[in-house]
Order: structure tokens, then sequence, then C-alpha cells
């Protein structure tokens, strides 16, 4: 067998010779000179096989070192070009929405208001008689007429602040978006600037575009109103649940009672429905309002709007929720009368601006209009009395005892105005349903006869009461202008009569008669 693995040796034959291993371990039979040989040669492969061995890895080595760092300069180049495009067209996307700052003037702005409608009472004193509200409830009302603890409330709330800010509150942006990579909340990062613009615009989608867009336009708006105006603004904008839309129609809502007569705990209660408008409303739940009011007022006094006597005081008034006389919720349902004036003033608007029914019912009801009725409450008043109290009113004889229907409508006779109106009997539960005093679409019947026919011949001469006339059918008198010639109803006929006796008898064959000379 071979022991030293070593390609040259002098003699094969040596190495094929019957081997006897000696106590030296090396094969008997082998000179030693070959053995010396062999061992040296031995020796020697095992030297430069090791030098090989690490020429061979400081090469693999090297290698690989080149190759890490070819992929590494590759990486770190293909990183720098995505960093230079992804800046290229983050600073394309930033300017252009510089660009679109938000350049609208607030006076411009079509924000919806509350619409009224004012009549006459006893005393002939002009008073409300209905506020018009479609989808949002809104009464404007100017900064000096809001108290100061609103102000504060609102501030210290929701954005503390706003004093030293311009448009944009960068510590709590940061912090939204910190949170919005880790996985947490989005909220809080607002400024009241940047929720006025979301409120004016209705831009609510979440995203980083809107968010983006958003503060751009903070960042301009501030530029252009002072804080007075936005926070003016913003208390007649922002959403305070139950339909109310400013502080106004808010406080009226909640305390019956104007902005500027709000004390310091009802303004922090009000304040404090922004945020979860349905969660917190008072009327949905008096212990949550209770709950986000103290945070209020806790806030206001940490950033010392309030001492601490008036933050106890607050903290202890006992609130009285008082759903208002003009909340949206109190009464839905229109009038008969409120029917009539808001058709009226719809189609009339239609006609004068050009515009279609259903944009001019928008205008009337969102564009804070104040339209003047003829009505009188006092005689509205009394035809209410009497149309809805049914056990005073008749019933049908016909055995089922029905409830008889009725329209009315009272007129000043020397002015033509309508004072008073209801198209029916009864509690009134619909809006725009059936008004018996407008809106039966029936022929006048025999009504039309002393008002068509009767009164105008009187007037121009062609008749008298005792004027003689003939009543026949159609084989005894002839029609000068027309080619028909009625029957009456009954169908009989009393020969030559006055017109007094006509009129009385409603006969058909008269009035057309009269109709004849009057042509038609």
């Amino acid at each position: 067998y071979n022991v030293y693995p070593c390609k040259r040796v002098h003699s094969v034959q040596d190495m094929d010779k019957p081997r006897r291993t000696g106590s030296a371990g090396v094969t008997k039979g082998m000179n030693k000179k070959k053995i010396r040989y062999i061992k040296i040669k031995e020796e020697q492969p095992k030297k430069r096989s090791s030098k090989k061995s690490r020429s061979r890895a400081a090469k693999n080595f090297g290698h690989a070192m080149t190759i890490v760092g070819t992929t590494f300069s590759a990486m770190l180049l293909i990183l720098v070009i995505m960093v230079c495009i992804v800046a290229t067209v983050l600073a394309v996307y930033v300017l252009d929405f510089a660009d679109n700052s938000y350049d609208a003037n607030l006076k411009d702005v079509e924000t919806k208001y509350t619409s009224f409608v004012y009549g006459y009472d006893e005393d002939n004193e002009l008073v409300e008689i209905k506020r018009l509200a479609a989808e949002q409830n809104r009464v404007w009302v100017d900064y000096e007429d809001m108290p100061k603890c609103l102000i504060d409330a609102v501030v210290a709330s929701e954005d503390k602040r706003f004093y030293t800010h311009k448009g944009v509150d960068w510590f709590r942006t940061a912090h939204a978006a910190l949170n919005m990579f880790t996985g947490g909340s989005t909220f809080g990062g607002s400024t009241i600037t940047q929720q006025l613009i979301k409120n004016l615009t209705q831009q609510d989608d979440i995203t980083v575009q809107r968010k983006l867009l958003e503060i751009f336009q903070a960042l301009d708006f501030e530029k252009k109103y002072d804080k007075e105006e936005i926070l003016e603004w913003y208390l007649n904008a922002v959403y305070f649940g139950e339909g109310c839309y400013g502080v106004q129609t808010a406080a009226q809502t909640y305390f019956g009672k104007d902005a500027k007569d709000l004390t310091i705990a009802e303004a922090a209660s009000i304040v404090g429905i922004t945020n979860l408008p349905t969660y917190y409303d008072p009327f949905y739940s008096v212990e949550n309002n209770k709950e986000r009011q103290e945070n209020v007022l806790r806030e206001m006094y940490k950033q010392g709007y309030l001492n601490k006597s008036e933050y106890e005081e607050a903290v202890n008034q006992e609130l009285e929720f008082v759903r208002g006389e003009n909340s949206p919720n109190t009464s839905s349902v229109y009038s008969y009368y409120e029917e009539v004036v808001l058709s009226d003033v719809i189609t009339d608007l239609a006609e004068a601006k050009g515009i279609s029914r259903v944009a001019a019912s928008q205008l009337v009801h969102n564009a804070g209009y104040e339209i003047y009725a003829c009505i009188d409450k006092d005689i509205q008043a009394k035809v209410d009395a009497i149309y809805t109290d049914l056990d005073q009113l008749p019933k049908a004889q016909n055995g089922t005892k029905s409830q008889l229907q009725s329209g009315i409508v009272i007129i000043d006779q020397y002015t033509g105005e309508i004072k008073a109106l209801s198209g029916g009997t009864g509690e009134k539960k619909i809006s725009y349903g059936l008004n018996r005093a407008t809106g039966t679409t029936r022929p006048p019947g025999s009504s039309i006869k002393p008002i068509a026919v009767y009164g105008p011949a009187v007037e121009y001469g062609l008749i008298s009461p005792t004027t003689l006339v003939l009543d026949e059918d159609e084989t005894h008198v002839k029609l000068a202008h027309t080619s028909w010639y009625p029957k009456n109803s009954p169908n009989k006929y009393d020969k030559v009569i006055t017109i007094l006796t006509a009129l009385q008898k409603s006969k058909n064959t008269v009035a057309a008669q009269i109709m004849d000379k009057l042509t038609p």
C-alpha cells in the first residue's frame, strides 16, 4: 500500500516488492536512500500544499470581497438613484400642492345658513314664524358676540398653540406622522385653521395627499386672515350635533339661549361635543358629555385660561339641557300656511333667477333668506283651534261617521293678503301632503257662474236682477258665438224667468246665454 502519496518515486518496482513492516514503520526491502527520498518527498508536499491552500484561500477571499464590494457599490448606486428620483417626485409633488393653496375669499365661500319666515302677531308686530334648514341648521354670530370663555375653551381643547403657530402645529403634525408609521392613531394633528379648511372644502378623506394639501392651504390661509377671523369662521362652521352647524344654533338647541349668554360650564360642554358629536351629544348621553366637559375645563385650567375658583365653580355647575324652541327636532312638519309660502317663494325665485325649482328650493333652505309673509298669527291660531278639534267638527251622515274634510282661506279683502288658511281637518302629520285650500285641482262647478258670467254681465250693464231670460233647451235657443249648448241639472226648464231666479237655481242654460252675450 502507498504510505506516502508522492507522485515522483525512483523505482516503481521497489514499491511493488513484497513488503514487511518493521519497527520503524517503513517497508523493509526499500533502501535507505529511497526511504529518505520518499520521506523528503513526503514532507515537501505537505509544506507546498499549505502554502497553496493559504494562497488559494487568500485569492478566494479577495474574489469574494470584490464581489461583495461590487454588489454593495451597485446597491448603493441604485439607492442613491432611487433617493434622487423620489426626492424629485416629492419636490414636484410638494410644489404642486404649494401652487394649489387655498385662495378662496371667506366671504365667497358657499356656507349654508338658516332662512327665516316672518309674520305678524295680533298687535301687527313682526314675529318669527319658522326657521328653514335643510342639511345644515346655521345662524351666524359675530366674533364680538362670542363670550371669551367660549373662545378659550376652543383653543385650549383643540389647538393650544393656536396663537403662536402659522397655521400648522409642527409638533403635533410630526407626532401624528410618527403614529401613522408605527400603526398608532393618526388623529389630533390638525390645527383649528386646518379643521376650518376641511369644513369649508368638505375634503375629509384620510390620505397623505389630502393632509399635505391641507398643510399648504393652512400656511397660505393664515397669511390672509388673522386669528380672530379664523376663530369666528370656525365657530360658525363646525358641527355640534343635533343638526346644529355653528355655536349659535348649538347654544339655542342645548340650552335655549344665545351663544353670548353661555356660562363657562355651558361653553365647555358645547365645545366638547365637536370631538365626537354623536357620542358627546348630551341628548344621547349626559354622562359622556359631562366627562368631556370636565376634560375641556381641565385643559383651560392647566393652560391658564381659568383660575382655581373659576375651574371648580364650572365643574360643579349643574347643567340644565333644554331642547330649544327653535331646535331642528322640535317641529319637522310644516303647517299648511308655511307650505304655501315656501311654494310661492320657490316658484318666484326660480323664475327670477332662471333656475330650476330644485335649485331654488336649495337656496330657500340654505341661503339665509328672510321671508316676510302676510300671516296673522292670531287669526291663524283661531282657524287651527277649530280645524284640529275633531270633536267639534261634523261627521258624515252616511252610516260610516267618517270625518268630513274642509279647506279654508281667509283674505283681507282690501289688500288681497292671505291672513290664514288650513288645508284639512285634524292634526297635520306630514309636510306637503294634500292641501285642500290650495291643492285640490277639481272643476269649479257652478261656483264659476257668478264669478265669470253674472258679475261681469252686471258690470257691463248687460243684465240686472230683474232682466227676463228664456230657460229652454237647445231646440228653442241658439248661441251666436259657440257651437254647444248645455242642459240643466236636473234636466228641467222653467221657461221665462228673471236673472235672479236663474242665479238662485243655478241654471246652466241661462249662464251659457249670458256668457254668449259677453262673448267667450
